[in-house]
């Protein structure tokens, strides 16, 4: 069976990025993110950036979402990453490495410090010691409640996991529409109104627990809205309705070629209405 080979693609990074990145002071996820920025950008010919959003990043690593976001964050503070192009509408903000390690705000890991030679052995330096005692027999294995545990959670983190759903597109980290529906969203309440609310129901999903999360986010969204446009309608004043109230009782008894002196005010209360007259 061949193994991984060259002619099947490779990520061409400069050594020098490589010897800066080595000494700089960047945590583990830190580190496994940059491989992946790096795997799609400088993995694809001429390209510097692309729309690797942190539910993206998240899943390519396998970690926690909310820990993704948290480091991200710190990425683009050091200015190790960098926004090359803002979120547009469906499309997503393109992010990208920034090659000039100047410009990074994370310091160096000190040189290691070289060992002494003792003066009784002739300048020589003391050899590392070895640990040559026997294995140690019978079962290694950690206790059953630590199994437990460690499974469990395991489990836990694999929940928050996020993927595209098929025939989707993300247009924000926890935000899937077909461009269909995000197309009679605008056309039926305009591209600014869906956009914000897009923003609003990503917010409000990335603080829940995914099983929080709403399923249909088309009908959320329309539900969002349509909600929005009712708490902001100017309400009819109590003297609004009732004026039209009378007018209506008017325009029946004159119509009808009524006496004009019925007595209506048991069927509208608004202090009493007067009798109508020949």
């Amino acid at each position: 069976m061949a193994g991984p080979e060259l002619d099947n693609g490779y990520t061409r990074v400069a050594n020098e990025i490589y010897e800066e990145v080595a000494m700089r002071k960047f945590n583990g996820i830190q580190l496994r993110m940059l491989l992946i920025v790096w795997r799609y950008t400088y993995g694809f010919e001429g390209r510097k950036s692309a729309e690797l959003s942190a539910t993206f990043l998240a899943t390519a690593l396998r970690s926690d979402l909310s820990g993704i976001k948290k480091e991200l964050k710190k990425l683009f503070e050091m200015n190790v990453l960098k926004v090359f192009r803002q979120a547009q509408g469906k499309h997503g903000r393109m992010i990208g490495f920034n090659k000039y390690s100047e410009q990074w705000l994370v310091g160096c890991n000190p040189p290691p410090q070289p060992l002494e030679p003792d003066e009784f052995t002739g300048g020589e330096l003391h050899p590392l010691p070895v640990d040559n005692s026997p294995p140690l027999e019978g079962d290694n294995r950690p206790p059953k409640k630590t199994i437990k545990k460690t499974i469990k959670k395991t489990i836990k983190k694999e929940d928050i996991y996020m993927k595209i759903p098929p025939g989707k597109t993300q247009y924000a980290d926890t935000v899937f529409l077909t461009p269909e529906q995000y197309e009679k969203l605008c056309s039926d309440f305009g591209k600014t109104k869906v956009d914000d609310m897009i923003e609003a129901l990503d917010e409000w999903q990335g603080n829940q627990k995914p099983s929080k999360h709403k399923k249909d986010h088309n009908k959320a969204i329309r539900v969002w809205i349509k909600r929005d446009q009712a708490r902001n309608a100017p309400k009819e004043s109590n003297r609004a309705r009732g004026d039209q109230a009378l007018d209506n009782l008017m325009r029946k008894e004159l119509g009808q070629g009524g006496t004009g002196k019925r007595d209506i005010s048991n069927e509208v209360h608004l202090q009493g209405l007067p009798e109508f007259c020949d």
